[in-house]
């Protein structure tokens, strides 16, 4: 079954060693200090029922699909909010608890940063106002918790090479566009 749900997936460009590099890259702390005793480590669990990550297209490899500490689902890309240039399946994980920090996705790696490409097309890291206003201090109150400077660039590095993939650049594009929208979103008005 799991062969055939694999077989189904969107397809990347980017092979297992290339994730791999990623992984390595993202292997650091975000501040100096652990920043989930900031918060509890809310974005490290299931902290509201159902709350989990899409993987990368590609990003499966770096998995077996059996761990343990892992709920694993798939989705439609047409049927989600992906690009349309996805085709085939999402594979969506939720933790049963704490996940393990050195096998978590690269989404989680990255947070609290997302990428975001400019409409000139100029990659840069940006906070996750999007998702992580609500849950993440380093988001809420950036000034009181700077990010390393050194996870900063490894982010951005981890990022150009995973933008390589055309789809995964499609996506961090449309998410660029969304976060663009949101930022001029009236409602923003109200904490200025």
């Amino acid at each position: 079954m799991l062969g055939y749900i694999r077989r189904r997936l969107v397809r990347s460009t980017l092979c297992k060693e290339d994730f791999k590099r990623v992984y390595r890259l993202l292997d650091i702390p975000a501040i100096e200090g652990d920043c989930g005793a900031l918060c509890g480590h809310r974005c490290c669990q299931e902290y509201e029922p159902g709350v989990g990550m899409y993987l990368l297209p590609g990003e499966e490899l770096m998995f077996s699909g059996r761990e343990r500490w892992l709920r694993w689902s798939y989705k439609s890309a047409k049927h989600h909010d992906f690009p349309e240039s996805w085709k085939g399946l999402v594979a969506f994980v939720m933790c049963n608890g704490t996940c393990p920090r050195e096998k978590r996705p690269v989404q989680c790696r990255t947070f609290p940063l997302m990428p975001y490409i400019s409409p000139q097309g100029q990659l840069s890291m940006r906070l996750d106002t999007l998702t992580g206003s609500l849950i993440c201090p380093l988001v809420s109150n950036p000034e009181r918790h700077p990010l390393k400077e050194e996870f900063l660039e490894r982010a951005l590095e981890a990022w150009s090479i995973l933008i390589r993939d055309p789809l995964i650049r499609d996506d961090v594009v449309q998410q660029s566009r969304k976060l663009d929208e949101d930022e001029s979103a009236p409602w923003r008005g109200l904490f200025t």
